[in-house]
């Protein structure tokens, strides 16, 4: 049998989605230890009532727990070390992160560093841990990054870049998805979660390493997020309903599922700068290089092209056009020097190289000079 159709799948995460998952799983929780570690941001979880509902489990259980709100947009492997010391004077025999893909990768990284007292940065990275991670409890609350089905935790390390954990002892024992804790998210924030997941499944199906699964969940996906996006282009943000939210989460799920057989590409590993010099949201910063990213497969393989779209039942025009309609817009500039600073980057990049064709340094460059430099 061919490479281009093996169905190769490994996912031992527990997913349990549905209204009332949370307080529906305390015995599950309880088996993964006595005392806990909440990881959030300083508001969402509370504002949506995650945090009160993994509360109300943990003294439902009798659980011991402490709560480390620190974490932010891109998380910081300074925050992570920080969280860590306080897993390790709790004792903490579980991990329990809630929030978006931001909170939920630090508690990947948390679990790895508070099993490891003192650990370097260059040690996490080494990936030579000397004892496993912490079990880890995904309780998601944006739809987005479907971090609560991947081994994968991007972080921004010690010198302000992102760069990637992945590694199979961090994926997370039990993810529990309540679309309801979705429901407050602002527009700016719904639409570019929104487009991440559209990134994961549109980057994954065009991975070097896409099998029959990973398409499908990709192909599932897009037609999903397709449906709601068009629904805001034509109706407005005000049109989308709580079933519409429960299928922007579980379209995050299937664009997570998809990205963990393949990885992500092009459009993830150029969008990281924008996310850590410009402040631009993640799943903004990859919606920057989709079109050019599709344009590039155009290229590459117009027959597999053909049938994407067909799969996902839309034209290359209308999809690219509707990326540009209601991505959030942001207006960036840079100088050739920015430019030949960031050159480093994209050689020999192991996500770039993930994707079908050839994208080379200086085609990145060049796509950089054309869209930014005035």
């Amino acid at each position: 049998m061919s490479k281009e159709v093996n169905m190769n799948m490994y996912m031992p995460t527990r997913l349990i989605t549905g209204e009332g998952c949370v307080k529906g799983a305390a015995a599950q929780i309880k088996a993964l230890g006595d005392r806990c570690l909440i990881v959030t941001g300083k508001t969402a979880a509370k504002a949506c009532g995650a945090l009160d509902d993994v509360i109300e489990v943990m003294l439902e259980n009798d659980q011991s727990y402490a709560i480390y709100d620190g974490i932010g947009q891109n998380p910081k492997i300074a925050d992570c070390m920080e969280a860590a010391k306080v897993a390790q004077s709790l004792e903490a025999d579980v991990i329990i992160g809630i929030g978006g893909g931001s909170p939920l990768d630090a508690a990947k990284c948390i679990s790895i560093l508070a099993a490891n007292p003192d650990m370097s940065q260059e040690q996490l990275y080494s990936y030579n841990w000397e004892n496993a991670p912490l079990p880890i409890v995904c309780v998601g609350t944006t739809a987005g990054t479907g971090s609560e089905v991947t081994k994968v935790a991007v972080m921004t390390n010690l010198q302000g870049l992102k760069k990637s954990l992945n590694d199979d002892r961090i994926f997370p024992t039990l993810s529990l998805g309540d679309y309801r804790y979705t429901l407050t998210l602002p527009e700016l924030f719904t639409c570019s979660t929104a487009i991440d997941a559209l990134s994961h499944c549109i980057e994954s199906y065009f991975a070097k390493k896409a099998n029959e699964i990973s398409r499908c969940y990709s192909v599932r996906g897009i037609r999903i997020l397709l449906e709601r996006l068009k629904k805001i282009e034509k109706d407005g943000f005000a049109s989308i309903t709580a079933t519409d939210r429960e299928a922007l989460y579980n379209a995050s799920i299937y664009g997570g599922l998809a990205i963990h057989v393949t990885g992500t590409c092009m459009p993830h590993a150029v969008g990281y700068f924008l996310s850590e010099s410009h402040g631009i949201p993640h799943g903004t910063a990859c919606a920057q290089f989709l079109p050019q990213f599709l344009a590039h497969n155009r290229n590459v393989d117009p027959e597999y092209c053909d049938l994407f779209y067909t799969e996902v039942g839309c034209t290359e025009q209308e999809l690219t056009d509707l990326i540009l309609s209601v991505r959030p817009k942001y207006e960036i500039t840079l100088d050739e020097a920015e430019i030949k600073e960031l050159h480093a980057r994209w050689i020999d990049n192991a996500s770039i190289k993930k994707g079908r064709g050839e994208i080379t340094a200086d085609m990145v460059d060049s796509m950089l000079r054309t869209k930014y430099v005035k």
